[in-house]
């Protein structure tokens, strides 16, 4: 009897923290993913994980087009960092992200490979909604903040 009761216990415990999970960690880790897409001008697959967004609308929000000279800028990319201002919820499940991407970038003849040499912050709005297939992007806007070099930060 005690170990049908911890067996019940268990999963309910790992039911609410998949319920947890998909309401708290998944719209974010999905905005990651699909913030990186745009960053790294894959818009197709991009706009594969959004609601109603072409690759075309997602290329005129596109972050490296939003950044200084634009994408002739860049020569090599780093991995993103997030900064999560603010997460709203609406009466029918659509969840806004407001966020900051900060771009880590190397310019034009810059040769790293450890560290970047300057970075880049993005406010973003995201939206997101939960469906059968998934949470997928439904709005999304992008606004270049600030540049500026690593040394100076």
């Amino acid at each position: 009897m005690k170990r049908a009761v911890f067996a019940v216990v268990v999963l309910a415990a790992a039911l609410l923290g998949y319920r947890y999970y998909q309401k708290s960690y998944a719209p974010v880790e999905h905005y990651k993913k699909f913030a990186e897409e745009i960053l790294h001008r894959r818009y197709g697959s991009a706009a594969g994980l959004t609601d109603g967004l072409s690759a075309g609308d997602l290329e005129k929000q596109g972050s490296q087009e939003h950044i200084g000279a634009g994408p002739p800028m860049f020569q090599a990319l780093f991995p993103s960092r997030y900064a999560i201002e603010s997460s709203d919820v609406a009466a029918d499940g659509t969840v806004t992200l407001r966020a900051v991407q900060t771009v880590l970038f190397n310019p034009v003849g810059v040769e790293s490979a450890v560290r970047p040499a300057m970075y880049a912050k993005l406010n973003q709005t995201v939206s997101l909604r939960k469906t059968s297939s998934g949470w997928k992007v439904t709005a999304f806007e992008n606004k270049f903040a600030s540049m500026d070099s690593m040394s100076s930060r």
